[in-house]
């Protein structure tokens, strides 16, 4: 993650990896404020906070691998300047040593604390993967079925596409609930899919089927375009994936119930 100039005038000098795909900042002014200092914390998913004489034991790895956006700060201790800086850092966290890790803007811990989160948050993932992978086994099944003569398993394709909607919009509504402060149209919106679902239900099944597909799409290019920061990435390219699978298997339903491509 790259910042501005004007934050790397304001904090010091910043380096990027490509490969890494993280900055490294070295803190080499002021901070203004404790308000500042808490910026920095917040500036990217991860904020890792370290001194010219500790290595980050592995925690870059498991920050990559876990497709975070995050940010090392290195702080010296070189000056009474930088001494400043790091009592400001002592006063906010209660913690004397470094490294130190925000998640979110929030004190973790230091490497332990935070490698033992992200091992969690691994296994979290992995459940979810599977979990999304396996829900699409049904829309192929139903999408299959007018294929091989089925017809009426298009019914229940949609039905089930009606279910997976409303679910995804139920989604935001949990991520609103655990934020402190949630802004009231994280609510409005993430009932829009269910309400759409309902609609399409009311639809004859040859009308219905594409207009869900899109509902699918629709949905998601909303997220990317206005959810997605708050996202981590890999929840990010899970959702993407599953959404083009439902939407594909919601229009090659569609497909075979048409006379001149289908089976019907």
């Amino acid at each position: 993650m790259k910042t501005s100039g004007a934050c790397v005038d304001r904090l010091g000098y910043a380096s990027f990896d490509p490969i890494m795909h993280v900055e490294f900042l070295t803190v080499g002014c002021a901070m203004s404020d404790d308000q500042s200092l808490r910026e920095l914390a917040a500036s990217a998913d991860v904020v890792v906070f370290h001194s010219t004489v500790t290595d980050l034991g592995g925690l870059d790895e498991l920050l990559e691998d876990s497709g975070r956006d995050w940010r090392a700060v290195e702080m010296g201790m070189g000056s009474a300047e930088n001494r400043e800086q790091f009592g400001r850092l002592k006063a906010l966290t209660g913690s004397a040593t470094l490294p130190q890790v925000f998640i979110g803007g929030h004190f973790i811990g230091g490497l332990r604390a935070a490698s033992a989160r992200l091992q969690a948050e691994g296994r979290h993932r992995m459940a979810a993967d599977w979990i999304g992978y396996l829900g699409l086994i049904p829309f192929a099944a139903t999408a299959a079925g007018p294929w091989l003569g089925m017809a009426w398993t298009s019914d229940w394709l949609l039905a089930y596409g009606a279910v997976i909607l409303s679910f995804i919009g139920a989604i935001h509504w949990g991520l609103a609930m655990g934020q402190r402060n949630p802004p009231p149209a994280a609510f409005y919106t993430s009932v829009i899919p269910a309400l759409v679902a309902w609609v399409v239900l009311m639809l004859p099944v040859i009308i219905a089927l594409p207009v869900m597909a899109a509902a699918f799409i629709a949905w998601r290019y909303g997220e990317y375009r206005f959810v997605e920061p708050t996202l981590p990435r890999w929840f990010r390219r899970l959702r993407t994936v599953l959404s083009v699978g439902a939407a594909v298997a919601l229009a090659a339903g569609w497909l075979a119930l048409l006379p001149f491509t289908g089976t019907a």
